[in-house]
């Protein structure tokens, strides 16, 4: 069971509301700077940011004590406007994860919430298009992001009901984070046009970096469309 950590930024409506009409540009900057900051802070330690809503991070966090979230959030409250919290459990499902840790944060005061629980590997599946370069110079860069973003909805949504949960990852790169069980039935439901390549770890970072090399070993032999990659050495 994959380790999901929920990052809120407190009383975000109430900071944008005090910046004026003129205010989007500093908010974005904010927030480019908050997401490198945590992506710094999570990978370093074995984890991974997943880009999402900027007033809401969730990282995939296996191996995370207490302690590290602790110093993560002495480090990051500092960047933020209005403090942050925390919140972080295991679920089989990383997308029931996120739920209940939303949950969680919006009825705690405490900063850091951390829940106990058996970790088990993290399967994390890289997905992107065939010849996306191709189609970009045939067709035009906003008609490809919008075909990207269509078929992110789709995979997304299989996600979701297989208890997964997705980021977009910029270019054609999508990820999508489940339990190993449930891999088979996603990519069954991949079209031909995608291809994917997996990783399985214990550890995140590792994960992404076995689906990366999975990946490169499809684009490079063009033999297959799936390729999933183990990591046997535990952290």
């Amino acid at each position: 069971m994959p380790r999901i950590t929920l990052i809120k930024l407190l009383e975000y409506r109430e900071w944008t509301e005090t910046l004026g009409y003129d205010r989007e540009w500093r908010i974005q900057e904010l927030q480019s700077n908050l997401y490198s900051s945590l992506q710094r802070m999570f990978s370093r330690r074995g984890g991974f940011v997943i880009p999402l809503r900027y007033d809401y991070f969730i990282a995939l966090s296996n191996g995370f004590k207490e302690k590290d979230l602790e110093e993560i959030l002495t480090d990051i409250e500092p960047l933020s406007p209005m403090g942050v919290r925390i919140v972080s459990l295991v679920h089989r499902k990383p997308f029931t994860a996120q739920l209940i840790a939303t949950r969680i944060a919006e009825r705690e005061d405490r900063k850091l919430i951390y829940i106990e629980g058996k970790e088990d590997p993290v399967a994390v599946v890289h997905v992107d298009f065939n010849n996306i370069t191709r189609t970009t110079i045939q067709t035009s860069v906003f008609e490809t992001y919008v075909k990207i973003m269509n078929v992110y909805s789709e995979i997304t949504r299989a996600a979701i009901r297989l208890g997964g949960i997705t980021g977009y990852l910029g270019g054609d790169n999508m990820i999508v984070v489940l339990s190993t069980e449930a891999i088979n039935d996603l990519l069954a439901l991949l079209p031909t046009y995608l291809k994917a390549g997996v990783g399985i770890s214990i550890n995140p970072r590792k994960a992404l970096e076995l689906s990366a090399k999975a990946l490169s070993n499809i684009r490079t032999n063009r033999d297959r469309q799936v390729l999933i990659l183990y990591d046997d050495v535990p952290r």
